[in-house]
């Protein structure tokens, strides 16, 4: 197994349509549809035998909460190939991301969107459900999201009470 971290304009294109072909099989029929997201700035990536087994996507972001700034490391995309699964990738992607947030972006916390089957998953690496509402932007103005919110201490103790938003668009 090989981690590997990479700003999005050090991938190259063809790499990165192969990755997202196959991140959308994996997540298959979204209730998402319509949402316009942002795009990753970093990428974690998983690779064994040279092919890239599990990955995570993590944009960099000052949002806030009830109107003061908080730095946030936001991740989305995690996704390991089915045949690749229940082998520790998407744990050691998540892992690095979350080393690579904190030490090098020293963002706040880390901010990851999710369905409710996935909470004792993100629960086992130390991520908290916080409650929202979280709004985001939209082409046609701000959105408010009724998925679970979770987030991860990196310089903060304390996730600060009130309404979030993302500042932009959604990861």
């Amino acid at each position: 197994m090989h981690i590997e971290i990479r700003a999005s304009n050090q991938i190259p294109q063809a790499e990165l349509g192969h990755m997202h072909a196959w991140i959308a099989q994996v997540f298959g029929e979204s209730s998402h549809e319509g949402i316009q997201w942002s795009t990753d700035d970093w990428h974690v990536t998983v690779r064994v035998d040279e092919q890239v087994v599990s990955r995570v996507g993590i944009v960099q972001r000052v949002g806030a909460v009830n109107g003061s700034p908080v730095k946030l490391g936001g991740m989305g995309g995690v996704a390991t190939r089915p045949e690749f699964r229940r082998c520790g990738y998407a744990k050691a992607a998540m892992q690095a991301a979350v080393a690579f947030m904190r030490d090098q972006l020293r963002v706040e916390f880390g901010l990851l969107i999710c369905g409710e089957k996935m909470i004792p998953y993100y629960g086992k690496l130390g991520w908290q459900v916080v409650p929202g509402p979280m709004q985001f932007d939209q082409p046609k103005g701000k959105v408010t999201f009724t998925d679970t919110v979770m987030v991860l201490p990196c310089h903060q103790p304390a996730w600060p009470p009130g309404v979030i938003d993302l500042c932009g668009l959604p990861w």
